[in-house]
């Protein structure tokens, strides 16, 4: 399980809510609060709760998403009508969200916000993610406003640059459901979440993203795990796409595809397969059924989700 937010018990919340015996909550704000992190790697996050001189910066007003923005590239073939869509990519678009601090000095809010330039700016490119918005992150940079100050306090526009133009799941396929993968997941109409790991020869593998995954033309993260046994001509293809990779000669242990780069057992093996593209799977969004041939033993796919909001 990735911790992403805060282990504080005293996190701040909107005045008027109470706990069960009637007893006022601490840090009790007049104002809505959304809890937010970042992570240089979508790994290791830090809260802004957790951060020193940022313990009375909030976001009161996290971002409205904008529409995903796609642009297509297109071809004129021969003497056909018009053009044909030869790929497709989607645009970086701007985030917006609000912070807020009180305090009770001049000098405590410079630092506060001081603080936060610290947390939010920066030179690389970081994921972050809100706590309304549960198992979504984006990767990018931010650009603080001009802070309207009014005696000790202070209110910020934060504008984050989403360089993907989509977001991203926090965990992958192989991660703890309920705590990674986040809402509205385009999970199946029976509501069963789907396996990701498989002993059988034919399965299929949900791809619960808003858009195909290609490791090759994309750049997605898509790692297939084989351990066990394969005899010659053993041969792996997804019958939806019709992508498939082939190794005329058998093998034992484990054999790997992470994205375009295939090893047996650790060593680089991309001399001694054939496939589509080289050797490239890809998956559909939705369904994606699988045959495997001449194997023994365990297969997994672990890639994280991608969505349009």
């Amino acid at each position: 399980m990735i911790q992403v937010f805060s282990k504080r018990q005293d996190k701040p919340v909107q005045y008027g809510f109470v706990d069960l015996g009637g007893v006022p909550l601490p840090n009790e704000v007049d104002y809505p609060t959304v809890e937010f992190s970042i992570s240089p790697d979508g790994v290791n996050w830090t809260s802004a709760y957790d951060v020193k001189n940022m313990e009375n910066v909030h976001c009161y007003s996290s971002p409205n998403v904008p529409v995903a923005k796609k642009t297509n590239q297109t071809k004129k073939i021969g003497f056909q009508d018009g053009e044909r869509i030869v790929s497709t990519s989607f645009d970086s678009r701007e985030l917006k969200f609000k912070l807020v601090y009180k305090g009770v000095s001049q000098t405590d809010a410079m630092l506060a916000f001081e603080a936060a330039q610290r947390f939010l700016v920066s030179r690389e490119a970081y994921w972050i993610t809100f706590a309304d918005w549960l198992g979504r992150m984006y990767y990018g940079t931010a650009v603080m406003g001009d802070p309207e100050f009014s005696v000790n306090d202070w209110t910020c526009e934060v504008t984050f640059t989403d360089l993907m133009g989509l977001s991203r799941s926090i965990g992958t396929s192989l991660s703890p459901v309920d705590d990674e993968w986040g809402v509205n997941n385009n999970v199946p109409n029976n509501g069963d979440y789907p396996p990701y790991t498989f002993k059988e020869n034919k399965f299929s593998v949900y791809n619960l993203s808003d858009i195909y995954i290609d490791p090759e033309r994309q750049g997605h993260q898509l790692k297939i795990v084989i351990k066990g046994t394969a005899g010659d001509n053993f041969q792996i293809k997804n019958l939806t796409t019709g992508d498939y990779i082939k190794r005329p000669k058998g093998f034992s242990g484990t054999w790997e595809l992470d994205g375009v780069n295939p090893t047996l057992n650790n060593e680089g093996d991309l001399l001694n397969i054939t496939g589509t593209h080289g050797g490239v799977i890809t998956l559909n969004n939705g369904k994606n059924d699988f045959q495997v041939d001449n194997f023994s033993g365990e297969i997994s796919f672990d890639f994280p989700f991608w969505r349009l909001s």
